[in-house]
């Protein structure tokens, strides 16, 4: 996807590519199979076209199971008794019932699939794209780990994000301002110095500091 590297081996299944920007999935037609796998493994939100979208495993009545990971990343997406049906039965479903489930986010006319996608697609890039990108690569690759340590984890991109990009200032500039923000991805050059905490942040900081440390 989009010269994206994607660990492939040469056969259909490993097909997953880790790419951080964000993947909308407009689904018009079928999904089932590889185009399931797909689905399932590379979009982060799911829009699918009320009249047209169906959606099948298409793989165990054929008498395997399938090459690549499609039955994990089914089971951790949506309810275990959900995903069983889908998998065991490999029978085909609709879009409603795909919403029902969880398994995609919303349901739209025909005529509108595209442009709600584009709607969508269009917001999030009015987001600072550092943070976004942030956002998809913490929630991906730790998701698997306690809480406690995937907080740490958050805590120092957090740190990354307002003291090495400029989005970071104008995020909290804009919010005092009052106006909507110009974020444009910006890394701070070396040795540029930091803005100055207010009066307010100071105490704010303190406050913190205390309740931390007791």
């Amino acid at each position: 996807m989009n010269g994206a590297k994607i660990g492939a081996d040469g056969r259909l299944g490993d097909h997953y590519p880790q790419i951080w920007k964000p993947v909308i999935g407009a689904i018009n037609g079928w999904a089932a199979g590889a185009g399931f796998y797909l689905m399932l493994t590379s979009t982060d939100i799911r829009i699918a076209c009320d009249e047209h979208a169906q959606f099948k495993f298409a793989l165990l009545s054929q008498g395997w199971v399938g090459g690549g990971p499609g039955a994990t990343f089914l089971t951790r997406q949506i309810a275990h008794a959900d995903a069983m049906k889908i998998l065991l039965t490999d029978e085909p479903f609709d879009a409603k019932e795909a919403l029902r489930i969880n398994l995609i986010n919303e349901v739209v006319p025909h005529n509108e699939l595209m442009s709600r996608a584009e709607s969508i697609a269009e917001h999030i890039s009015s987001l600072p794209p550092l943070a976004v990108r942030m956002m998809k690569e913490f929630s991906i690759r730790f998701k698997d780990i306690p809480v406690t340590e995937a907080w740490r984890v958050q805590t120092l991109i957090n740190s990354l994000l307002t003291q090495l990009t400029t989005d970071g200032d104008e995020g909290r500039l804009a919010f005092n301002e009052k106006r909507s923000p110009n974020f444009t991805g910006g890394i701070r050059q070396k040795a540029e110095a930091f803005p100055e905490l207010t009066p307010t942040e100071q105490e704010h900081l303190e406050q913190l500091r205390r309740r931390l440390l007791g």
